[in-house]
This record gives structure tokens, C-alpha cells and sequence, in this order.
């Protein structure tokens, strides 16, 4: 069975895995996750398997058809995101129309209630509501019986199963080896060749404006993740994107599988995501010899007040000794911010740009609310009629604003973002320190690129 793995074209340079779609703030597109874990269950001599990646690419949607039509495949697994979701059913549509194989999805649009958008959309063969499924194989097999993590049309039927497990596994290690190209690029990598790891689905967690808290949690066990790192080292990879939501979630978890990346001698560069109030100094030092360069940390705003109303479970001061800790330490930080919330006002925003001028970040990176599918800001923000139930197309990159704040207009916000932007990205002392720590060439015109591509999207999008 050919099975070809789809990232769609688009106008912008769209992020889609992960059920949390948007345009990429630095024109950076990453390894689909989604895409390397069901890689894991088509590994065998039953699937020839594709990928076509049309953003990192850079295709038109006319020379996508046409190598779709080259490789002509018996199934397509494809990715769709609310961001993009005008263009992705204008182009699934017209792939149906000249292709036999069958389409299936996975997006952030499908969380909510997957089965009304099947109906609704007759090119779509199936949903993937729950990426970590085991049944991927069985389902390019024909099976149509109920699917773990996969609603499909059964003749006049839709059918499908939630996942109740706590614990996933994977077969054998991913094909991490179809995702090494030139096209793939993360702001944060040392080098062109890394690969992305996922130990934990879902997050233990509850931000309000987040779906992973509403993501039916699992976690692999750290034997399986060994074999994965250590298959990556045998291909030659030696850094590793984890792209668990929430590193170290679990302390004792996180000290096994740290202290056995050590015993092993895996000699392996990594980052990833992780919260300021699971972090202390004897997990960070850990971290920091199991090969830690990097952590992505949420620091959302810097006002108490909004971090508690959207249940963030810290304050600002936990925030900037976090922060400090990290740079004291030597492992750089990134801090996402969450701009327009609905309890959002011009203080509170002030406040925000306030505290980056106190925190010791390398990077940052400036969101905005949006009400995502199956969220409870999503319905704080329809109670409130700043967002509509019809309201499908939406980002967080800032490119767009999708709802204003009970104070703030959209034209307020976007000018907040773009004060952020500025006051943190333009500051002559911060330029000089980034030129300064700068270790190879590769990351060098890494962060020139992305630089340009944040002030472009900023102020010309």
C-alpha cells in the first residue's frame, strides 16, 4: 500500500501539527509530529511511504497535484489547521476530484467534533482525532470496524473510538531519516539535522486558552523513548527536539529518563517545552549534562492577574527567578507570550512590557488569544460576543487579530504586539549579545533569517 504523508500548500508558511495551527512568525516549519509518530506504524514491508511537504517546499498548489499525481498513492494522510482551512478544502476538494486515493486528516479543527466536520466535507474519507493511535496501519488496510483515535466513514455510517488508554507505545522507532531535508528548520537548532521526540501526548496542565488540557493525556515508557534516542544516534542525528508540551511534568519521570540519556553516554544536544514552576536548580543541572541547550518556557504575561484568571498556576515573580535561573546556568530560554486575552486591558499589557525588560531571555515570541476548538476561552469569548460559534479561520501568530479584549480593540493589540516585538527584538544590547553568543555559521544565518521573516510578518504581513 502507498502511503503518502501531506503537508498542503498554502499562501503563508503554515504550521499545522499538533492540533494548534498558525503562520509561522519566522517562516521556520518544523517536523510534523503528528506526520513522525504514524510513521512509527507504517514501518514495515506492507507501506511504501511517502512525504510531501508542500510549505517546506514552497509548492503551488497546481505543482503539489501534479507530484501527487507522480506518486499516486492508495492513501494520503494529510494535515489541515484552522488557520488554513479555506485553502485546505478548496485543495483537498480538487484532489478528490482527480485522484482515487483515500484522504485522511489530522488537525486542530477536528478536536471539537469530529464527526459533523466529516459529514460536512465529503472529500474527507476519515479524522485522526488522536495522533498516537495504533490502528494507523490497520486503517490504510481497509479496516473499517470502529478505530482507536480515527472516525471514518463506514458505508452510511461514521464510526470511530476515542483512546482511553493512559500509556502509548511505539512499534519502532519513527522514520526519522524521511524527515531530514533541507526545507525543515527550527529557530532553535544547532545544526540542520535534528530529530523531534515525543515522550509525553497532551498536557497534565489546564490554561484555559490551551487545548492540550483537554487532550486525553499518555505517556510513553522511557525504555521505548531509549530505543527511539538511540536509533536516532545510530542514523547519525545527535539532537533532539522534544516536543512534549511540557517537559519534566513529571519530576521522577524526567530525573529516568535524564539520568539514563547520561549512563548511556547518548552525547546528545536537545530542547524542547517545559514550565517555570516544574523547574528548579538540581532538575536544571540535569538537564543541563543530559545535553540541554535550550528550553521553550510559557511565560504568557506579566500581569498576576491575567496568569491566574487563565489558570497558569504561577506569578511573575516565579517567572523572572525561573528565567534568571536558566541563563545563570547556561541553558538559553525562549518565553511565549499570549497577547488579547479577554480580561486583557492597556495596564495589563503595560505590565507585560514591562517585565521584558527584566527578563534575561534569548528569544521570545509574541501570540495572540485566539478561540481555538474545544477550549474553554472559546466559549469565555462566545459568552462574551467577542467570537462567533461560526468562527472557523483564525491565528495566533499575530498576523491577524481574531477577537478584540472586553477593553482593547484589534487595532489596540496589534499595536501591543508590535511594541513587544519591538521592545524586545530592537534593543541595541540585545542584538549584541545574540551576535556575541553565536556559536556556528549555520546559526548565525539561522538567526538573520528569522529575524528579517519576524519583522516582515510584524509590520508588512
Amino acid at each position: 500500500m502507498k502511503v503518502l504523508f501531506l503537508n498542503p500548500p498554502g499562501q503563508r508558511v503554515y504550521i499545522r501539527d499538533y492540533y494548534c495551527s498558525k503562520v509561522s512568525q519566522a517562516s521556520y516549519v518544523s517536523h510534523p509530529i503528528d506526520f513522525v509518530i504514524l510513521s512509527a506504524g507504517l514501518k514495515s514491508a506492507d507501506f511504501a511511504v511517502r512525504l510531501l511537504d508542500a510549505i517546506a517546499e514552497a509548492m503551488s498548489p497546481d505543482e503539489a497535484l501534479r507530484k501527487i499525481g507522480d506518486i499516486n498513492p492508495d492513501v494520503v494522510v494529510a494535515l489541515a489547521g484552522a488557520v488554513s482551512w479555506d485553502e485546505d478544502r478548496q485543495f483537498f476538494a480538487e484532489l478528490k476530484s482527480k485522484h482515487r486515493a483515500r484522504l485522511i486528516v489530522s488537525g486542530d479543527l477536528f478536536q471539537e467534533d469530529a464527526e459533523s466536520r466529516l459529514k460536512e466535507n465529503e472529500f474527507l474519507d476519515a479524522v485522526i482525532v488522536d495522533f498516537t493511535t495504533p490502528d494507523i496501519g490497520r486503517y490504510v488496510m481497509g479496516v473499517t470496524e470502529p478505530l482507536e483515535g480515527i472516525v471514518q466513514r463506514a458505508g452510511a455510517r461514521i464510526v470511530g473510538a476515542r483512546s482511553t488508554r493512559t500509556a502509548f507505545e511505539l512499534p519502532s522507532p519513527p522514520m526519522h531519516e524521511l524527515f531530514q531535508r533541507a526545507g525543515y528548520r527550527y529557530p532553535f537548532t544547532l545544526s540542520r539535522r535534528y530529530g523531534s521526540v515525543l515522550t509525553e501526548y497532551g498536557c497534565p496542565f489546564r490554561c484555559s486558552f490551551c487545548i492540550m488540557g483537554k487532550v486525553k493525556g499518555k505517556r510513553r515508557d522511557l525504555d521505548n523513548v531509549l530505543s527511539e534516542l538511540e536509533y536516532l544516534v545510530s542514523v547519525k542525528i545527535h539532537e533532539v527536539f522534544f516536543v512534549d508540551q511540557t517537559f519534566a511534568s513529571r519530576r521522577d519521570r524526567a530525573v529516568g529518563l535524564l539520568t539514563a540519556m547520561i549512563e548511556r553516554r547518548l552525547g546528545l544536544a536537545w530542547f524542547g517545552f517545559s514550565r517555570v514552576d516544574v523547574l528548579d536548580e538540581e532538575l536544571l543541572v540535569l538537564m543541563k549534562r543530559a545535553g540541554c541547550h535550550t528550553l521553550i518556557l510559557g511565560i504568557e504575561s506579566g500581569s498576576d492577574a491575567i496568569l491566574s484568571k487563565y489558570r497558569k498556576g504561577y506569578d511573575r515573580a516565579r517567572v523572572l527567578a525561573t528565567v534568571r535561573l536558566c541563563r545563570r546556568l547556561g541553558i538559553r530560554t525562549v518565553g511565549t507570550f499570549i497577547l488579547g486575552l479577554p480580561e486583557e486591558t492597556e495596564a495589563t499589557m503595560r505590565e507585560t512590557l514591562g517585565l521584558l525588560g527584566e527578563l534575561p531571555l534569548d528569544y521570545a515570541s509574541f501570540n495572540v488569544a485566539v478561540p481555538r476548538a474545544g477550549t474553554d476561552l472559546r466559549q469565555e469569548a462566545i459568552s462574551l460576543g467577542l467570537a462567533s460559534e461560526s468562527q472557523v479561520h483564525m491565528d495566533q501568530s499575530g498576523m491577524e487579530i481574531a477577537m478584540p479584549t472586553r477593553a482593547l480593540t484589534r487595532d489596540q493589540v496589534q499595536a501591543f504586539r508590535r511594541a513587544a516585538v519591538r521592545r524586545f527584538y530592537l534593543r541595541p544590547g540585545y542584538l549584541l549579545r545574540r551576535l556575541i553568543t553565536t556559536r556556528s555559521p549555520y546559526e548565525f544565518l539561522q538567526n538573520a533569517r528569522n529575524g528579517l521573516a519576524l519583522l516582515r510578518n510584524t509590520w508588512g504581513g
